[in-house]
């Protein structure tokens, strides 16, 4: 089994999560007719958590799938890594000799 590499994570993963995770338990509460946020208008409180849960998940979406051309190329990267195509440190080889072309 995979170890899951808690060095890599960075503080907006941590935050995307989180905040992910708190839209998914505002809706599943508003699911049940607990209202979460303190407004008086049932309406705009369901407007807004609506809101609320569709950013973050929008947001995660676009932070945690491979959409964008940098996002795609670590994917293929990190397949060929775990075919055994490209070893890891091959990946530290090339990267030190990125830092040392941007040292230069």
């Amino acid at each position: 089994m995979k170890k899951i590499n808690l060095k890599g994570i960075t503080a907006e993963t941590v935050t995307g999560v989180f905040i992910l995770a708190i839209a998914l338990i505002n809706a599943v509460l508003q699911i049940f007719g607990i209202h979460t946020l303190p407004i008086d208008n049932e309406e705009i409180s369901e407007i807004i958590s609506a809101l609320f849960l569709t950013i973050s998940a929008f947001y995660n979406v676009y932070k945690n799938r491979n959409i964008t051309v940098a996002s795609q190329k670590a994917q293929e990267i990190t397949n060929a890594l775990k075919s055994g195509e490209l070893f890891v440190e091959d990946i530290d080889r090339l990267l030190e000799k990125i830092k040392k072309k941007a040292y230069r």
